[in-house]
């Protein structure tokens, strides 16, 4: 995997020698030389399909290259700027990310990030990286959010501990810069074919651009029907939706 600004050479290379290739293969396709003409004739199909890879690992690469902010304050809410570990963003394919954690007046807390999303690896879906720090997943739904056709995919995890019950509430949803949300899983070991299509046909076709976010919290054992979560989720939420339609704007 190449991070950052180091795939662009080899994009550029694979577009030379792809578009050289094309070029004497369609040449080829008007010298008389029999066996050359065939030659030429054979690497033309070679050279479309090293185009079309070359293509589509561009536009997946620009697809991840929109990270927008987070909000700094949110009513009674104070953000404090939280870097995504390295470990992760290792196991994410190394996009760019930012995280933020929020608390209030009376030390809530909600965490939440926002991870670019190029190629699929960059979609390591809650359901598999919660789950592998021993958490499960009891409960999950998606659900609208009072705003257009926005919705987010709803999820409860628990874990028992010798000191009772941990749950985790977690919204989960990916944005592109045009205001496009969806809340399927992406990840490569999902078969979830559709899904996946369509993240190929927005990114490479559409050149969409899209960023993936995560806003969880600790559910307290005194919110026992996690209503006061959900209220603190739906309003970091809220602003954080908010404000990437903003900025997606503002860059089109």
């Amino acid at each position: 995997m190449f991070e950052g600004e180091a795939i662009t050479p080899v994009i550029k290379a694979s577009f030379i020698i792809s578009s050289l290739a094309l070029i004497l293969s369609i040449a080829g396709l008007f010298i008389s030389k029999r066996r050359y003409a065939m030659a030429l004739q054979v690497a033309l199909p070679l050279a479309i399909v090293a185009l079309a890879g070359t293509f589509s690992t561009y536009r997946f690469r620009h697809a991840g290259l929109w990270l927008p902010p987070l909000p700094d304050n949110i009513g009674n809410w104070k953000a404090v700027d939280t870097p995504v570990a390295k470990e992760t963003l290792a196991m994410l394919g190394f996009p760019m990310a930012r995280g933020h954690e929020y608390q209030n007046q009376y030390g809530e807390v909600v965490y939440s990030s926002a991870v670019c999303a190029g190629p699929f690896e960059n979609y390591h879906d809650p359901t598999v990286c919660v789950a592998g720090n021993g958490f499960d997943l009891t409960a999950k739904k998606t659900l609208p959010m009072g705003i257009g056709k926005w919705k987010v995919r709803a999820m409860i995890f628990k874990k028992s501990t010798p000191k009772g019950d941990l749950r985790i509430m977690m919204y989960y949803w990916t944005q592109t810069r045009r205001a496009n949300t969806a809340t399927e899983a992406r990840m490569g070991n999902f078969r979830d074919m559709g899904a996946r299509l369509q993240t190929g046909y927005s990114s490479v076709v559409q050149g969409e651009q899209n960023v993936i976010m995560r806003i969880y919290t600790v559910v307290p054992p005194d919110d026992i029907d996690g209503k006061q979560s959900q209220r603190n989720l739906n309003e970091i939420c809220t602003a954080t939706y908010k404000l990437l339609l903003e900025d997606g704007a503002e860059k089109e």
